[in-house]
């Protein structure tokens, strides 16, 4: 199957970049969708116990909300991770049905790309890491840790049930 839904109706710098957001994102959600709850929870690798689609489509949801409610906003981050528990949205993640991962993710999927469709892209960040990143900066690192965790996906459903693809 070959996707074409990375083509944005315009092809102005906001356009592009949300549409390479929804596409990732969208292709994070098809990785899961058709998988069995006994598969989306396997961990196939034996020194990655937390590494299942599920628990990865857990952690990309939380990464979206800590860069823009407490990164790019100066919120709170509500993310759950400690110091103590730095992987405690993999460990969530593992008491989520696919239903319930796949609607989560969509719903922060949404308000992420609501956010960068009206923020201005140079907004620098009001809060985390010393850095004045901009808001575009954190966009397009938002398309990037995403594709990289497809990457991850794409090997983890190929070891699941075989199946490849966009």
């Amino acid at each position: 199957m070959t996707r074409t839904d990375d083509i944005p109706d315009a092809y102005d710098e906001r356009s592009v970049l949300l549409q390479m957001l929804h596409y990732t994102q969208d292709t994070a959600v098809a990785k899961v969708s058709s998988l069995s709850e006994e598969l989306a929870h396997r961990a196939p690798l034996p020194e990655s116990p937390l590494m299942t689609p599920v628990n990865l489509l857990n952690h990309l949801r939380w990464v979206e909300r800590s860069w823009v409610n407490a990164d790019l906003f100066g919120g709170e981050d509500e993310a759950p991770w400690t110091d103590e528990d730095p992987d405690a949205e993999f460990r969530q993640g593992e008491d989520l049905t696919v239903a319930e991962a796949i609607e989560l993710y969509e719903q922060e999927a949404a308000r992420t790309r609501a956010t960068f469709a009206e923020v201005e892209l140079d907004m620098v960040r009001r809060g985390g890491r010393e850095q004045p990143v901009t808001a575009r900066w954190i966009l397009l690192h938002l398309i990037e840790e995403t594709a990289r965790h497809n990457g991850h996906l794409d090997i983890l459903r190929e070891l699941a049930d075989g199946s490849t693809g966009d």
